[in-house]
């Protein structure tokens, strides 16, 4: 009976899902068939007959091999991908420039500095939605089609987010660096005002939750600490549910029930956030890139934001951040996201884990 080499119709099926989102290569059946033969000379092959093909066997073939198979695979699309043996009838990178121009043009939104990476893999989300197979096809959507537009911004700045997200993060906060930071106010003469910038706010979760965090912590002192917030965002959109106040059940779900109860206020299926939270926060639209930064606050949250963006690009926003901050302001980032270059030297780690830091006194320097 005749044998034959399960690990190709394995490799085939991982080339298709690692192929699906990809239209910045080159796709066409003879690319295909390079890649599967390049990898598959690179994976030792598992030789099954009809009689002994079995669902669990597949599985288990797969299970022990997928690692290998995604490594070759992903080293046979760069090979191939990069000197096809055919001719290109398309200029792909021109395309994806010619794109990302449109779209300055167009709305003002300037992402070249973002990671190209990042960029194409959430722009194929919207490709993949329109039925397109190019970005000049792409290109054509946006030009005829300006609602799209909001649809690519959606998909673009991930404006995904809840209160309180990332719990451990909040708990320093509540116990370490906001006490801190009180009783550093509290030496202070004069006027007391704590200052906070959540840049990259999304829909306004963030700033809320910092609100109510330091209501908490504040309210029944007897000297008062007036606490001013200003949330951030380049989507105008996400900026007006922010400025609404209303959430949903889900983006809730990260607080305590004596907190929903005390700081919300149920509308229909909704949450609305309670008057005196939302007068301690105020929401500006800001390019973080171009537009000023608020100057003299004490604390800077800018999370999960610098994914978007190159090496060069990070260091220039972070030392924009360092120069806004007070001395001794903290700084967080997301716990995926790194201090580079020079800021490794006028930054120190107040918790490195949580990625929250401190802005060097200049005295220290």
């Amino acid at each position: 009976m005749k044998a034959f080499n399960i690990m190709e119709d394995i490799t085939k099926k991982y080339l298709d899902e690692m192929l699906s989102m990809r239209f910045d290569i080159c796709t066409c059946d003879l690319c295909k068939q390079d890649i599967i033969a390049f990898a598959l000379s690179r994976i030792p092959p598992k030789y099954i007959t009809v009689d002994s093909f079995t669902d669990k066997l597949i599985q288990q073939i797969r299970t022990e091999n997928s690692q290998l198979i995604v490594k070759e695979l992903v080293a046979a699309v760069r090979t191939i991908t990069s000197n096809p043996r055919h001719e290109e009838g398309l200029d792909r990178e021109k395309a994806y420039h010619l794109l990302m121009k449109q779209i300055k043009d167009d709305r003002g939104v300037d992402f070249s500095h973002y990671r190209d990476r990042v960029l194409k893999r959430r722009i194929a989300l919207r490709m993949r939605a329109k039925n397109v197979q190019t970005y000049s096809e792409y290109l054509q959507v946006l030009i005829h089609n300006s609602e799209e537009y909001e649809e690519l911004f959606n998909v673009l700045t991930i404006n995904v987010s809840a209160f309180f997200r990332d719990k451990p993060i909040w708990d320093k906060l509540k116990q370490d660096v906001f006490p801190a930071l009180i009783a550093k106010k509290l030496k202070e003469h004069g006027l007391r005002r704590i200052r906070i910038w959540s840049a990259g706010c999304s829909h306004g979760e963030e700033p809320y939750s910092l609100a109510i965090m330091l209501y908490e912590l504040t309210e029944k002192m007897p000297e008062k600490i007036k606490i001013e917030i200003y949330g951030s965002d380049i989507d105008r959109e996400c900026l007006k549910q922010a400025m609404l106040g209303q959430y949903n059940s889900e983006s809730v779900k990260g607080l305590t029930p004596y907190q929903l109860r005390r700081f919300f206020i149920p509308i229909n299926d909704k949450y609305q956030v309670v008057p005196q939270i939302k007068e301690l926060v105020q929401f500006k639209n800001r390019n973080l890139i171009h537009d000023p930064a608020f100057s003299g606050v004490d604390m800077i949250t800018c999370r999960n934001v610098f994914i978007y963006f190159n090496r060069s690009l990070q260091e220039y926003l972070i030392m924009k951040y360092h120069e806004a901050l007070v001395d001794e302001g903290y700084f967080v980032m997301g716990t995926s996201e790194n201090l580079l270059g020079e800021a490794r030297q006028v930054f120190s780690g107040v918790d490195s884990s949580y990625r929250i830091y401190q802005k060097i006194s200049i005295k220290k320097y």
